[in-house]
């Protein structure tokens, strides 16, 4: 039995040995099509987990959380819905909602930060949990703060 050597650019199963290099989908800022641009999917800065980022209905963005949030877990000025890509500071009268990342990022210390659901810390927690795993990796390398950057400098 010989063996069934490849040829040109695939592989035995007949799949390609080089992959087109992929590229990335463009939207103009002035797309008339909001839902292309909707839920623009980044990184956080500061802690290095996932975020989407949505225009507001004012025009400016906001990273959300990537997953809803039952509303009773959530103060009513942190709840946050989605209509036609749009991201809106209100409740729509659905159980679930949306929240700021800065308000669950492990980070960061907002007004939020200390008040809020069991069910908010324990997300909290999560992503403090999901951070330290991606610096431990060396996936993500957190910025220095501007208060240790201040105090690096007075000492040397």
């Amino acid at each position: 039995m010989r063996p069934h050597t490849s040829r040109g650019g695939r592989h035995w199963d007949g799949s390609p040995r080089h992959l087109p290099h992929r590229r990335t989908l463009r939207i103009a800022a002035d797309s008339p099509s909001r839902l292309l641009r909707a839920a623009q999917t980044g990184r956080c800065r500061h802690c290095g987990n996932r975020i989407d980022r949505y225009e507001r209905f004012d025009g400016r963005l906001i990273d959300l959380h990537p997953a809803e949030v039952v509303t009773t877990d959530v103060s009513a000025t942190c709840r946050w819905h989605l209509s036609s890509g749009i991201a809106y500071p209100h409740d729509d009268g659905s159980g679930w909602c949306r929240i700021p990342h800065t308000v669950l990022c492990p980070q960061q210390r907002t007004s939020h930060s200390d008040t809020g659901s069991p069910r908010l810390a324990s997300l909290r927690r999560e992503l403090g949990l999901r951070t330290r795993c991606l610096i431990d990796t060396g996936t993500f390398t957190p910025q220095a703060s501007p208060n240790t950057e201040a105090a690096d400098g007075d000492h040397g």
